[in-house]
Formats: structure tokens, sequence, C-alpha cells
């Protein structure tokens, strides 16, 4: 696990990485770009290896060399299916509501795609959430924005 942990920290993905101290204020500056605030990231060996703020639109390259590094995939799921009783279920069960899926030495990436809404019980806890429907191909970006900070 420690081999994963320097993956991400010598991408300077740290351990509650925040990408703004205000949520509504960065999505205002980019109110187009695919955000998750709390995110957690799970591969099917390691289980649960980082969590914090994601800004997809400008993230997916980086996400992509860590993908290739650790050798697996990789899924980004919402704080509220990463975090209450995660650990007690099994990464298929994870996976059904990753909201990005990353594949080693691939040029794109998977985005949920979502209809209507769905009601789920994690441990003890109704959950009003997206409900998915499928997968759609996104291009992973060649180079990291010139404006986006870590």
């Amino acid at each position: 696990m420690e081999r994963i942990e320097n993956i991400f920290y010598n991408h300077n993905f740290f351990n509650g990485r925040m990408i703004s101290g205000s949520k509504s204020g960065y999505h205002s500056r980019h109110p187009k770009n695919d955000i998750v605030f709390n995110a957690n990231i799970f591969t099917p060996t390691h289980h649960k290896v980082w969590y914090g703020d994601l800004d997809i639109t400008f993230d997916n390259k980086i996400l992509q060399d860590i993908c290739n590094e650790i050798g697996e995939e990789i899924i980004v799921v919402s704080e509220m299916m990463g975090r209450f009783g995660a650990e007690e279920r099994t990464y298929d069960e994870i996976e059904k509501n990753a909201h990005i899926k990353f594949i080693p030495n691939t040029k794109s990436y998977l985005k949920r795609q979502y209809s209507d809404f769905e009601a789920i019980t994690i441990d003890k806890m109704t959950i009003i959430k997206d409900k998915p429907i499928g997968w759609i191909k996104k291009r992973v970006r060649k180079t990291q924005p010139k404006n986006h900070r870590n």
C-alpha cells in the first residue's frame, strides 16, 4: 500500500487534497467541469487508495498516469459511496456506483452517464443519487492545463 501512496504523492495528489476553499466558488469559476469534491479512489486489489477533491476535467491526465503506474483500473466514487461502510463492500459493489473509471495504458477513460434518480441504502442510511445508465468514453488530455494548480 505504501507504493500506491507514493505514486499519488509523486503526482502531488496528497490525501485530503483540496482544490478550493469554496465549493460553490470553484463551481462558478468552472461551470462546465466534471468536479468531485471529497472523492474516493479504489482499485480492485488495494481497495480504497486515495481521497480528496478532483476536477476530472483538469486531472484526467494525471489520473491516467497514476492508473498506468499502479497497473490496474482505478475508479472514482463520491464521498457517500466511498466512506460509510465501503470497507465491508466488495469492489464490484463499489464499482456499480463509480463516476469515473480509468484503465491502464489507454488514451480514454470512462465517465458514467446518468438518468433520473435512485435511492440506495448504505449502513442504515438512505442516499438519493443520480441513477447510472451506462458509460461514455472521454479522451484523456495530452497535458495538464497551465492554469490549473494542484
